[in-house]
């Protein structure tokens, strides 16, 4: 909590962590590193440092911060008077070949004499000293520990910036394509995702050196083992004077050339792209023992099995899927475009590898994961090939969603046009509950849903809505099925339909006239060359001519009510924005709508805190601020045809079924729009090595001018000020936003 370590600190127990927190077990992992060289290539998270000259960085202040909280830890255990925690610590296999340090031999450690041609790296030397530090406290104060000497580790959760990490996000980005239309392009003409650039990261990756390589879960799977060893004097493998050690490894070994071919063989480049995932064996990247002096040891080998009875289990192969399944499924979490040919091939890597992912499950109606074993079918299935016919004629679609099973009639129409040809462009279409009293009434009581659904559903209507039937009521679906129709509709309306304007038939409706200007305030057509346009002087209330710049062709992805405040109240607090949606749903708090809450708000703080950004963010970006939108989605319209579209409206969907507290989806979303503002605020200024902000946030919210007159419970038209507005270009070179209806209201 905020403030907590100042209250211990003065009591005298800022870092005895086991005396406040009683653990029975501890693992340290502060200081794991990538290895050979990397982490002078950190990207944002170079570390500030008290004892730097100007600029206050040194690459130095992780490894000393490390070192710091593994001193505390073991103080704080060497403390403990009762029985002691059991000690994991996370050493490297550096620690023996690269630290410089001399042995008894007269040798130095990693090469011929003290001078040795492998010269100790910085890694090494501090690996080496997390062992000393263990041993000093097992000698001095009888903390006992056991030390992983870990190799170089693949698979999952690389860090980004890694050559790792890099190398698969090359991979699954080429395979995707260069010029294939929705797949980002920003990193096609960087240096940063050239090969020689990645290569130069790591020390030997050029000149193709092999090394030896363990699976991440192999690794976590050793950690499990070493959390419930225990010692046992009576086995010659153990030093009875001093903590376990051992090295870890596996006889997986392969070159970084050799990796990045094997990756391409499960996903080729584009331009090479076949159907099926190549299963080719890459030459040379046997299962065999390293032959040199950083090989893992028969001895070794044994003694992992024997002291832990752990042995690596992850093939070179297998692990190598898993880790393109954890990027692809991190850079596209909502699927690929389907514009991209490849689809079957990376939709086979994460069907094998979906065991090895962490995911929440979606329905396959939202269009918001891939296939196969990653969303599972839902009760819209069974309308989609009838909502589908219904609207393959229809630019716009009106839709409402009612699924209470006493519904008896829709309370609110949609008055037609009288403008001719204006009906022609909608489909107004009522999703109701086959339970529901106006299903019945309108299809007949006894309705046969095995036949029902396929020849009659969608045939009739209740006034000017069409009635579609869905399986199920509000009571027997879980949120994310009961909120899909409303944040993520893309599966549910043919290919031909441009935009779909919700609307909560209780609250609010729109005439045909009305939705029409809507859409029409989405669209901008380009501007080829400056325009004069006179406006008002808000202050002498004299004509002033202005001069408009040329602007490319302009969408909105988005579009919804939302509300503004007196001066002084507080827009970046959770807790005001979750009162706010509660009175607008009428309901109270409960323990889970709390929890989110809480977690908003802990987010924002830790985003806002410069003690818990990189110094990177310290220095750029100070505004002690997260900027939540006050949105109330009674209606709202959402453009189909944009991929940028579809991902967003996905990552509120997402978020909101995560929760799944009925009524708070407006608290869910705005969230997201916050969360994309601080991305973008940060990403377009806090380093170099980044060319553009669109990697961090490909979707940027427009600023409004102010509107007083803008209160209004419904949709009103406004005049579009493409000044007040901030756009980003979509992969068509269409400029795309967030609009809003800007709504005044008093607290």
């Amino acid at each position: 909590k905020m403030g907590e370590e100042v209250r211990f600190e003065a009591m005298g127990q800022g870092y005895d962590l086991v005396n406040r927190l009683r653990p029975t077990h501890i693992v340290h992992l502060a200081g794991l590193e990538e290895g050979r060289g990397e982490h002078v290539d950190y990207g944002d998270t170079v570390d500030a440092s008290p004892f730097a000259t100007p600029g206050g960085k040194s690459a130095m202040m992780r490894r000393f911060e490390s070192l710091l909280s593994m001193d505390q830890v073991f103080s704080s255990v060497g403390n403990q008077k009762e029985v002691q925690p059991q000690i994991v610590y996370v050493s490297s296999i550096e620690a023996g070949d690269q630290s410089g340090v001399t042995l008894k031999s007269g040798e130095a450690v990693g090469g011929s004499g003290a001078n040795g041609n492998n010269p100790a790296s910085v890694y090494g030397t501090t690996s080496l000293l997390k062992e000393v530090l263990a041993s000093y406290y097992h000698t001095h104060h009888g903390v006992d520990s056991v030390g992983l000497r870990v190799p170089a580790m693949f698979g999952p959760y690389s860090r980004p910036g890694s050559l790792m990490h890099d190398l698969a996000e090359r991979t699954i980005r080429n395979a995707a394509g260069h010029d294939v239309e929705g797949v980002p392009k920003y990193h096609h003409e960087r240096d940063r995702y050239s090969l020689s650039s990645i290569f130069a990261r790591r020390e030997g990756a050029d000149s193709g050196d092999r090394e030896q390589m363990i699976h991440v879960f192999d690794v976590a799977s050793a950690i499990v083992a070493a959390m419930q060893f225990k010692k046992d004097y009576r086995s010659p493998t153990i030093d009875p004077n001093g903590p376990t050690l051992l090295n870890l490894g596996s006889k997986l070994t392969a070159s970084m050339s050799e990796l990045t071919d094997r990756m391409e063989g499960y996903l080729p480049p584009h331009d090479t792209a076949n159907d099926s995932p190549s299963q080719v064996e890459i030459p040379g990247s046997s299962n065999a023992v390293v032959a040199n002096d950083r090989g893992l040891s028969i001895y070794d080998t044994e003694r992992n099995r024997d002291l832990l009875g752990w042995t690596p289990k992850t093939p070179l192969h297998e692990g190598t899927k898993d880790m393109l399944a954890w990027h692809i499924f991190n850079s596209y979490p909502f699927g690929l475009p389907p514009s991209v040919p490849a689809q079957s091939t990376f939709q086979t890597i994460l069907d094998d590898s979906s065991s090895t992912l962490s995911f929440h499950i979606l329905p396959c109606a939202s269009g918001c994961r891939w296939g196969g074993k990653m969303c599972v079918s839902s009760p819209w299935d069974h309308v989609i090939e009838t909502t589908k016919y219904l609207t393959k004629y229809c630019p716009y679609v009106i839709y409402t969603v009612d699924l209470r099973p006493e519904l008896v009639q829709l309370e609110k129409n949609s008055a037609p046009s009288q403008r001719k040809g204006w009906e022609d462009y909608f489909c107004k279409i009522a999703f109701v509950s086959s339970s529901s009293k106006l299903a019945q009434a309108t299809y007949g009581y006894g309705i046969n849903l095995d036949t029902f659904m396929d020849e009659r559903n969608g045939s009739l209507k209740a006034r000017n809505w069409i009635v579609v039937a869905v399986p199920g009521t509000f009571n027997s679906m879980p949120e994310d099925e009961r909120l899909l129709p409303k944040l993520s509709p893309t599966n549910l309306f043919h290919d031909n339909v441009e935009k779909a304007m919700y609307v909560n038939h209780r609250r609010v409706i729109l005439t045909t006239d009305q939705a029409m200007g809507v859409m029409q305030h989405m669209e901008m057509n380009a501007r080829t060359a400056p325009e004069k346009k006179t406006i008002q002087d808000e202050k002498t209330k004299e004509d002033v001519d202005i001069w408009l710049p040329p602007h490319p062709y302009r969408h909105s992805v988005f579009f919804t009510n939302k509300f503004s405040f007196e001066e002084g109240f507080d827009t970046s607090s959770a807790k005001n924005l979750a009162k706010f949606v509660m009175a607008n749903a009428g309901i109270a708090e409960t323990r889970s709508i709390r929890e989110q809450m809480q977690f908003y708000e802990q987010s924002g703080h830790l985003t806002r805190m410069n003690i818990q950004r990189s110094p990177n963010y310290q220095e750029f970006f100070q505004d002690n601020f997260f900027p939540y939108d006050f949105i109330r989605t009674s209606w709202l319209v959402h453009e189909l045809k944009s991929e940028e579209g579809r991902t967003f409206r996905c990552e509120m969907y997402e978020e909101h079924s995560l929760w799944g507290n009925n009524e708070m989806e407006d608290m869910s979303m705005a969230f997201v729009l916050a969360k994309r503002k601080v991305k973008m605020q940060m990403g377009k200024m806090v380093d170099h090595q980044y060319a553009g902000r669109e990697e961090w946030y490909a979707f940027l919210e427009p600023k409004e001018a102010d509107d007083e007159d803008g209160i209004t419970d419904g949709p009103v038209y406004l005049d579009y000020l493409e000044a007040a507005h901030k756009v980003t270009t979509d992969s068509k070179g269409h400029e795309f936003y967030v609009t809003f209806l800007p709504q005044n209201r008093k607290e």
